[in-house]
């Protein structure tokens, strides 16, 4: 019995570690604001938006999405896509192009830059996409709150991941979401749980500014709000250096640095 009891004590320990959880983790989520959702959304009427259903529905039943999942976030679950079995042979002949996402590369671990490269979760599916239908793939940088611009000049042929458009808006289809998280202030693990008098640091964006002043009880207890350029590499570097005491992120991130 007490072997049993030491062994689920590890095991415990180890998920903990994993997620970012524990309570020794370099970062922690100090204040839940609300939660951010993942999905992908086209210009109403363009057929790509069934070739990018089919295919996800593919790599779901192949798992290679559960793979991805887990190098990302430590889990299959944290990811949800439909799965089916040869759904693209429902769509017949698939012509060649280049495909062209547009991505929010301040959402570390969805989309990212690393050197000189775009890396992350959202990064590799659509490599994976891609690949299964045969398509080249161009990875177009975008602020989250440009998609709307981008899809109506043909900039790009869908919005990926964390990106702001309206689900009821007759103009986009979007397909379902396949993830969301919470969207949080983050501090060091080692800090203070009180948002009273502290400085925190949050993007260039007005969603960001609204997000925070939509929790009144939050806002208007901190000391200080600085909006800076940068992605969450930049945001968790700044809590590193002492620069602030709190960054505005959400849960993905906070698990993703603390495991990485």
């Amino acid at each position: 019995m007490k072997k049993r009891i030491i062994c689920a004590a590890l095991a415990l320990a180890m998920v903990l570690s994993l997620c970012g959880c524990g309570s020794d983790g370099k970062y922690k989520v100090v204040k839940s604001l609300g939660s951010q959702e993942y999905s992908i959304g086209f210009r109403n009427g363009d057929s790509t938006y069934h070739y990018i259903d089919k295919a996800l529905k593919e790599l779901a039943y192949e798992g290679v999405i559960d793979e991805l999942s887990t190098q990302w976030f430590g889990s299959s679950r944290a990811v949800d896509f439909p799965s089916q079995k040869d759904a693209l042979s429902e769509l017949g002949y698939i012509a060649e192009r280049t495909f062209i996402i547009g991505v929010d590369l301040d959402s570390a671990p969805m989309a990212f830059t690393k050197g000189e490269e775009y890396v992350g979760f959202d990064i590799d599916l659509a490599g994976k996409v891609c690949e299964k239908l045969g398509w080249g793939l161009k990875i177009q940088p975008i602020h989250s709150e440009d998609a709307y611009v981008e899809l109506n000049s043909g900039n790009i042929d869908c919005a990926w991941g964390g990106v702001v458009l309206d689900k009821e808006s007759p103009d986009y289809t979007i397909l379902e979401t396949y993830m969301s998280t919470d969207v949080v202030l983050a501090g060091k693990g080692s800090g203070s749980s009180s948002v009273r008098d502290k400085l925190l640091y949050i993007g260039t964006t007005q969603s960001a500014l609204d997000t925070v002043n939509a929790s009144s009880s939050v806002s208007r207890k901190l000391g200080q709000i600085t909006r800076i350029n940068g992605g969450a590499a930049e945001y968790f570097r700044a809590l590193d250096n002492g620069d602030c005491d709190l960054i505005l992120t959400n849960k993905a991130a906070v698990e993703y640095f603390n495991t990485h």
